[in-house]
């Protein structure tokens, strides 16, 4: 592998860039196989992956018009510290401790993890996300498991490297007809238009005073629960994201508690991997935009209500693929323009996602049967969302097994964390309430 080549920025690498000025933009996963780890073959998966995935084996180098990918030399990749080792008594508080170390793509490799060993081994990755989203972190996290066990029978295994020009999203330019762009513009500005109008009727409460207090926390919906969930979608035809994001609103609203009724709006992520064919979901990359949801909401409307209306919210969206509507505005800006003035404008109109509207990413199924290390599945795994910085408010969601998991990474002296546990609590209860035939309001969590 060429060592000194430089790779061209995707346009949503260049927005992600952009995202870094409001966030630590780090994606993590906890895991425990069944198994003690084998660490010096771990270290050597690790290495080796970032020459499967060769992304994650580069630096940012910034340079007066364009930043650019460069891989680091053989001798700094073969050199890194991969994954360190701990012994603790307290393991969350290692767990925690790992996740908030800061990671950056221009001076370091972009993998890091670590081994706490204690009654039975915990494993903590982190992974820059500038280059990666959500899904292609979990794609990752199961190339990297392959190489483990490749090389516990094959220890000169040397995997095939992905092609690094396949990562962008040019790749969708031919599934689209060219009325499919003018209908892509028309409605891009319809929707900026609405946006602008609904983006400022609601806001997380929050201190704005006091020095960044940074945490992660999780919450685990029981396994009843997604059992639940899934009878009540297959007899109502609601998707697992309708009642999720309603969830969601519904939470959002009973803590803010806004002076009147309103539409209020939630971004959402989208997956561009869709529409591509099936091989498409294979890569590693950036394949996430987002998508603005509107909803109006009423003191003490139902929550079946609110799920309706939040289905034909986010269906009205899709219909118009609204995952790349961003695309041709904000494309030109990064083309033309030195990278200062882009990174400039595009940090303007990127200042309110997650401020005055919460975001809701949604990573999806993590097929934990596939997560097997030396034979066995992995007994727990937990993703956690990346930290952003107050005002902003961003959850993840995954499901794992048969339990789903919201995670968000905050400041417990700018969020009370007495609101987070609310929200989470919240929105598995108003869930399990219309499940079982009730007809929930927004005071369930009151």
């Amino acid at each position: 592998m060429n060592n000194n080549k430089k790779y061209r920025l995707t346009l949503l690498d260049y927005v992600n860039v952009c995202l870094q000025s409001f966030g630590d933009h780090v994606m993590h996963i906890v895991f425990c196989p069944q198994k003690p780890l084998d660490l010096p073959r771990f270290r050597r998966a690790l290495r080796l992956s970032v020459d499967a995935e060769p992304i994650l084996g580069c630096r940012l180098l910034y340079s007066r018009w364009k930043p650019l990918w460069q891989r680091w030399d053989t001798a700094v990749l073969d050199s890194y510290d991969w994954c360190d080792e701990q012994s603790a008594a307290d393991v969350d508080q290692q767990i925690q401790t790992f996740l908030l170390q800061k990671m950056d793509c221009c001076t370091e490799p972009m993998v890091r993890a670590r081994l706490i060993r204690g009654a039975t081994d915990t494993v903590c990755l982190n992974v820059n996300c500038v280059p990666i989203d959500g899904r292609g972190l979990l794609i990752y996290l199961e190339r990297l498991f392959g190489i483990y066990n490749r090389l516990a029978t094959d220890p000169d295994y040397r995997p095939v490297a992905t092609d690094m020009e396949r990562r962008s999203t040019r790749q969708l330019v031919p599934y689209f007809r060219w009325y499919d762009i003018v209908r892509m513009l028309f409605f891009a500005l319809r929707n900026q238009w609405i946006d602008r109008a609904t983006a400022h009727n609601w806001r997380f409460p929050y201190t704005k005073e006091g020095e960044l207090d940074r945490v992660f926390q999780h919450y685990q919906f029981s396994p009843a629960t997604l059992a639940a969930m899934t009878k009540f979608r297959q007899q109502q035809g609601f998707s697992f994201n309708d009642l999720i994001l309603a969830a969601f609103y519904d939470g959002l609203y009973a803590i803010i508690q806004p002076e009147r009724d309103n539409t209020f709006c939630v971004l959402n992520t989208y997956d561009l991997r869709r529409y591509e064919p099936a091989g498409a979901p294979d890569r590693v990359a950036n394949y996430s935009s987002f998508v603005n949801s509107n909803v109006s909401m009423e003191a003490g409307m139902p929550f079946m209500t609110l799920v309706q209306r939040v289905r034909a919210a986010m269906a009205e969206r899709k219909r118009h693929y609204p995952g790349i509507t961003e695309g041709p505005f904000i494309w030109p800006i990064f083309h033309f323009l030195p990278f200062g003035v882009a990174r400039f404008v595009v940090e303007k109109l990127l200042a309110h996602r997650g401020e005055h509207i919460p975001v809701l990413t949604n990573v999806g199924v993590i097929a934990i049967e596939r997560l097997v290390l030396d034979g066995e599945r992995i007994r727990s795994l937990v993703p956690y969302a990346p930290l952003e910085y107050p005002p902003k408010l961003t959850v993840t969601v995954a499901t794992v097994g048969d339990r789903i998991t919201l995670s968000v990474g905050y400041s417990r002296s700018h969020f009370r964390p007495a609101h987070i546990d609310r929200l989470f609590a919240h929105m598995e209860q108003v869930i399990v309430a219309m499940a079982e035939g009730e007809t929930p309001l927004q005071e369930v969590a009151a």
